[in-house]
């Protein structure tokens, strides 16, 4: 057999023409002794983890030398591309998407807020805990550090078509990919099954990512038997092997002190030392890539295209040999079918390509999800909520949600999505609340009630934007309630009762939803309001809201924002413009946060705040900030600034507050200190942790 085990730097090596001559005699001889067949070449891809975007650059060389692939075998990320390369995609497209994906959110469990829809997004922002349910096979992950959720979710998306039990042997290209048994140890060869679940155990590296449970068995990473495969391709019939090697050459004691990625690597290649040695021998083309500076985790989107251009430069050492190869075989070219995940969805404009960027977690599953929070003023609250999905389109979605404290509420949500962009939505929601209500800083009654709310619309999604429309019924029970409003004559208010319609727009691009760093975060919505429970005359509501967030440097942030509501009914109380505290809709849905006031103020028929925060990161967790606003409010909206700046007092006034403010991430949510100010109550402190809900 021949076989050319050269050491490459980007040249041939000097017995290049020799070993051409040898190659060429022996297929000439191999053909005649088969008659019409011609030798078999497979192609064998080795582990790495980032390492082994290198084999797109080598599989690009030998396409472009016109090497006829029979065989593909790959172990860990080598599966990946492999596996992906044998239904189809192309180098280029392997390179496209590799670049176009966040590692670092694929790599890990928890969804990015980036490629969620912005409901999602605002949705799963509050939950600290999402347990899945009812899976589907791509989510069959037992425990470990890293579930794999992510990554899973990619190679279901793009294997479209491939998602039965089949015979890898009948692919565009026959495929193969190894794993190994966790439990006895035995070296498993994947050539059937679910093709995203067999390459999904192929990377499963113990510690770091879950194994993954198939046919009885618990699978982990095929590296730590056989990381160079070698031996399978030949066991599958190839006759000339074209071996990409991306393996870092062993460490020193001193290369591996504090490297930590290094020395799993390391344990990685001693495990299956001996087999690796073997199988070099065993190959024809062994091109080995020089992965000097790089690791299994160098994810970054130079390295990956360096990792590329060095994998291309290795094999092109090799191109003269190659096109010899191509060219002696004479095998006519194929023609490779188009893999699922470039076929046109039924979301998408027909014939339209697929983004290369993984929508990953963009569809709503099966979970149980649970929320924590205490503060100060409403001591301990907790979240449950269970999202289901149903039919065979995975059309319908229902969700049950709990809160269980001050302001204890369930609510049940149904979306029909008509595509990704385009849902029906329905819900109910009970709502029990008790507080103090405040006018300009004095204390005047505490109100208690029950609230239902049902709601009816259709929703646009984007990726960044949504627009509602439709209409809801609230109903407001009071229990205890004297209200000081002249008309009202100081009576107790019992029930109020009103039907709107309308809509609202939100777009937000924000990087973060605790401490984002940049973007922007807009809100607009207009509702017509009919009094139900009550004579009184219809009237309109419209609000507006928008912050940014502005980074000088990877430690300052600057947030301004502005946030205005108009009512034209000053006969309301569920409806009446309110501010305070530092989260929106806390006590009502159309309450504004203001930092200076802790407790729940009414205000004017026009309201309007703005201020500003600035924020510094100290460490990787730590954050304090300064925070200042301004509220300004009136009756008279032809004479709003006026009146809000002392024109005429009994219809106007204005507010002027901030804080000082300290914050811990922690993974259960944002932990803090802060101490309040303002013109309307002395200086006050808050604690909190847990998100907001």
């Amino acid at each position: 057999m021949w076989h050319n085990n050269c050491q490459n730097d980007g040249k041939t090596g000097p017995n290049m023409t020799k070993t051409v001559s040898y190659l060429l005699f022996l297929l000439v001889l191999f053909n005649s002794m088969t008659l019409s067949a011609r030798p078999r070449v497979g192609v064998v891809l080795s582990g790495g983890g980032a390492k082994g975007t290198a084999h797109i650059g080598a599989l690009r060389v030998l396409e472009e030398a016109g090497v006829p692939i029979d065989i593909i075998v790959g172990t860990s990320m080598g599966s990946i591309v492999g596996g992906l390369y044998a239904i189809g995609f192309t180098p280029d497209e392997l390179d496209s998407l590799f670049m176009a994906q966040d590692w670092n959110i694929l790599l890990r469990d928890r969804e990015s807020p980036k490629k969620q829809l912005l409901s999602q997004k605002k949705e799963n922002s509050q939950y600290i805990f999402s347990v899945p349910f009812f899976q589907k096979p791509q989510d069959i992950i037992s425990g470990g550090v890293i579930r794999g959720r992510n990554i899973g979710s990619m190679l279901w998306s793009t294997t479209e078509g491939y998602h039965d039990s089949i015979d890898f042997r009948k692919l565009p290209i026959p495929f193969a990919c190894i794993s190994q048994d966790l439990v006895t140890g035995e070296e498993m060869v994947m050539q059937s099954g679910v093709l995203p679940l067999a390459i999904r155990a192929s990377m499963s590296l113990p510690a770091v990512f879950a194994p993954v449970s198939m046919n009885g068995r618990l699978l982990i990473d095929g590296g730590l038997v056989n990381n160079y495969p070698v031996d399978i391709a030949r066991q599958m019939g190839a006759d000339i092997i074209i071996g990409v090697d991306v393996q870092n050459p062993l460490k020193s004691e001193k290369e591996l002190q504090n490297d930590v990625i290094g020395q799993m690597g390391q344990l990685i290649a001693l495990q299956s030392q001996d087999r690796w040695k073997e199988n070099v021998k065993q190959t024809d083309i062994y091109i080995k890539v020089n992965v000097d500076g790089y690791n299994s985790a160098s994810f970054s989107t130079v390295a990956i295209d360096t990792l590329i251009e060095r994998g291309r430069i290795a094999a092109e050492a090799f191109s003269d040999t190659l096109r010899v190869i191509a060219g002696t075989l004479k095998a006519q070219p194929k023609t490779r079918p188009r893999p699922g995940f470039f076929g046109t969805a039924s979301d998408e404009t027909p014939g339209q390509k697929k983004s290369l960027d993984i929508l990953v977690g963009d569809k709503p599953k099966n979970s149980i999800n649970l929320g924590l929070r205490f503060d100060n003023e409403e001591l301990a609250a907790l979240l449950f909520n269970s999202q289901m999905i149903y039919g065979k389109t995975h059309r319908h979605h229902i969700s049950l949600t709990a809160r269980l404290g001050n302001k204890a509420y369930g609510r049940l949500d149904y979306n029909y999505h008509m595509g990704r962009l385009w849902n029906m939505f329905a819900g109910y929601q009970i709502m029990y609340n008790d507080f103090n209500i405040y006018e300009k800083g004095d204390r005047i009654c505490e109100v208690s009630f029950v609230n239902h709310q049902a709601v009816l619309g259709i929703q646009r999604s984007w990726k960044t934007a949504s627009l509602k429309l439709g209409g809801e019924f609230q109903d407001y029970n009071y229990s205890s309630f004297l209200y000081r409003i002249e008309n009202r004559g100081g009576k107790d208010m019992e029930k109020e009762a009103y039907a709107k319609f309308g809509g609202e727009y939100s777009a937000s691009n924000l990087d973060d939803n605790v401490f984002p760093t940049k973007g922007q975060d807009f809100r607009a919505g207009y509702y017509y309001v009919i009094p139900v429970s009550s004579s009184d005359k219809m009237f309109h509501v419209a609000n507006i809201h928008w912050t940014a967030a502005f980074s000088f440097n990877s430690r300052f942030t600057v947030m301004p924002r502005i946030d205005s509501r108009y009512l034209t009914s000053s006969n309301t109380v569920a409806e009446m413009n309110t501010l305070g505290g530092q989260e929106y809709g806390k006590y009502f849905k159309q309450q504004i946060p203001f930092y200076g006031i802790n407790h729940f103020e009414e205000s004017y028929r026009t309201l309007l705040i703005a201020g500003i925060e600035v924020r510094q990161r100290i460490g990787s967790k730590h954050y304090v900030s300064g925070a200042f606003n301004l509220g300004l409010t009136s009756d008279d909206w032809k004479h709003f600034f006026r009146n809000s700046f002392g024109g005429d007092k009994s219809l106007g006034y204005n507010l002027i507050g901030g804080a000082i403010k300290y914050d811990l991430k922690t993974f259960i949510g944002p932990i803090g200190f802060s101490l309040h100010f303002s013109n309307r109550q002395r200086v006050s402190a808050y604690v909190r942790a847990g998100f907001n809900f």
